[in-house]
């Protein structure tokens, strides 16, 4: 494994930079809240360009979630 680590408010300013996340909440680093935001906006998206622009949120998300799950650190007792 690597011996980079990142915090919350590191997956936070990725989040920020990320254009495809631009009108979802991503500060403080709330993974369900950001998940929620982007499925709601699936649920509501009525075009074919606002599918789009949820799908490539959708992809943003998971790989964010992919730099959590392998780079943030997390306490000892807590299970995921």
């Amino acid at each position: 494994m690597t011996d980079v680590v990142l915090t919350e408010a590191d997956l936070s300013a990725v989040a920020e930079a990320a254009l495809a996340l631009l009108p979802f909440p991503v500060r403080p680093w709330n993974r369900e809240k950001l998940w929620t935001a982007v499925l709601d906006a699936q649920m509501n998206a009525k075009t074919h360009a606002e599918r789009v622009l949820v799908a490539e949120a959708r992809g943003a998300v998971q790989v964010l979630d992919a730099i959590e799950r392998f780079f943030v650190r997390r306490e000892r007792d807590e299970t995921r």
